[in-house]
């Protein structure tokens, strides 16, 4: 088994980080997509403030949803029979 990160980033008002609703929202929009596309989350989901390559318009803030998840190794034999 193999364990990788993976992560989304939204920019958001900043006013609305604040707000569990909405981060709620995000962490169980992670938990779904990972789990429909047949992953395993072993971490927590962390929702973190990231700064961007361009800077985020005035009152917006870039957040970066990421989750641990452990992926299973399918070994396929070389050749025919």
């Amino acid at each position: 088994m193999t364990r990788s990160t993976y992560f989304f980033e939204s920019l958001a008002p900043s006013w609305l980080t604040h707000d569990g609703g909405y981060r709620a929202a995000l962490t169980q929009h992670m938990r779904d997509r990972m789990e429909l596309q047949g992953y395993e989350i072993v971490g927590p989901i962390r929702i973190i403030q990231v700064r961007g390559e361009v800077p985020a318009p005035v009152g917006m803030v870039l957040l970066r949803i990421e989750v641990e998840v452990e992926e299973f190794d399918i070994e396929v034999p070389m050749g025919g029979n």
